[in-house]
């Protein structure tokens, strides 16, 4: 029978292992910063845009108005903002400071503020998963500082805010992130931040990321509304923000919906499987990490004597797993459900 390119992939792998892992890590670091960029555009075209020079010297230039966008970037946001506040004291010269704080200095803070979160991964989560973090996170850090000087970001920002307005801009920013985090999610490793720690929970209780990335983000909209109102020292404009964080909410809703429908390593499955092959519980053990109860009972219409295997595996396994109980038995009825949570000892492979 002739191999698939996986399980020659696989044989020429275990013949070259330092080929193998060559190979390994420039996907790793292609798909880094494929998610950096799709990070970093997200925030730039659609949360918090950048005017470009030209623009700005237009008579009738607007400032875009900034959608909070959560994490370490969210904090960013909150930490720009009281640092305008401040400068806003110091009159024009203040001005002209924070002007340049925030096109120079906010990647720098973005990165910075990420550096104790790179130490819990290191402890809690794995080594490879913290370097191509601490790579990703630069990468952010470097094209969220570039893309403002590129004039066709802001001709994406106009287009969408003209013919969709905030609601638009908070559906694209949450498809952005989500993409970009469940990619990183994906080949182990994060975008950092938040993400960081809602990835180490989750790995801890065994469940889904998106809801505790929704919990920690939402402390960091509320502190965003209260800096707003003392921006504006609580006028109208502050109305303008408190409604403006209802589509930011709508935001994290979405970025959570795509990473948690994208990213399936913690969500569990029951498989049920009725055969007559007395083997293939002896079958399964030898190929999945999971244990398996095995249980006696007969056909209502062939009268005949079966096999039912119940497991419990992860959502990513049950492709292989239905291919192997088929390409075993293929007379088999397999039944897959899909689980909610999951107590007890259950195996999930360690990130490196």
């Amino acid at each position: 029978m002739k191999k698939s390119l996986q399980e020659r992939y696989r044989v020429w792998g275990i013949n070259h292992i330092v080929g193998k892992k060559i190979v390994e890590y420039t996907i790793m670091f292609l798909v880094c910063t494929a998610s950096s960029f799709i990070f970093a555009f997200g925030f730039r075209a659609f949360l918090s845009p950048a005017v470009p020079a030209a623009a700005k010297a237009a008579s009738d230039h607007v400032a875009p108005f900034a959608l909070v966008s959560g994490g370490v970037s969210g904090i960013s946001q909150n930490i720009s903002i009281l640092i305008e506040i401040i400068c806003r004291a110091f009159g024009d010269a203040g001005m002209k400071f924070y002007e340049s704080f925030e096109l120079n200095f906010y990647p720098i803070l973005y990165f910075l503020l990420n550096i104790p979160i790179f130490f819990l991964a290191w402890k809690g989560v794995g080594k490879r998963f913290t370097v191509f973090t601490f790579i990703n996170v630069l990468e952010v850090s470097l094209i969220t500082r570039l893309l403002p000087d590129m004039e066709w970001i802001y001709n994406i920002y106009l287009f969408v805010t003209n013919n969709g307005g905030l609601l638009a801009r908070a559906l694209f920013a949450g498809v952005c992130t989500g993409v970009a985090s469940s990619i990183a999610f994906k080949f182990d490793f994060s975008d950092g931040g938040v993400d960081v720690i809602s990835y180490y929970i989750a790995l801890k209780k065994s469940t889904s990321v998106g809801k505790y990335s929704v919990i920690l983000n939402s402390v960091t909209a509320i502190i965003f509304v209260v800096l707003n109102g003392a921006l504006y020292y609580w006028g109208p404009e502050t109305i303008d923000v408190m409604a403006g964080i209802m589509y930011t909410v709508l935001y994290m809703f979405i970025t959570a919906m795509v990473m948690d429908i994208i990213n399936v390593r913690n969500k569990k499955v029951e498989i049920k499987i009725v055969t007559n092959l007395p083997e293939m519980s002896k079958i399964l053990l030898l190929n999945v990490p999971h244990g398996a109860t095995v249980s006696k009972g007969v056909g209502a219409f062939s009268g005949q004597e079966k096999s039912i295997i119940t497991m419990v595996i992860s959502s990513h396994e049950v492709a292989r797993v239905v291919k192997l109980v088929m390409y075993e038995d293929p007379h088999a009825f397999v039944q897959v459900t899909a689980l909610q949570q999951v107590y007890g000892r259950f195996f999930i492979r360690p990130v490196k």
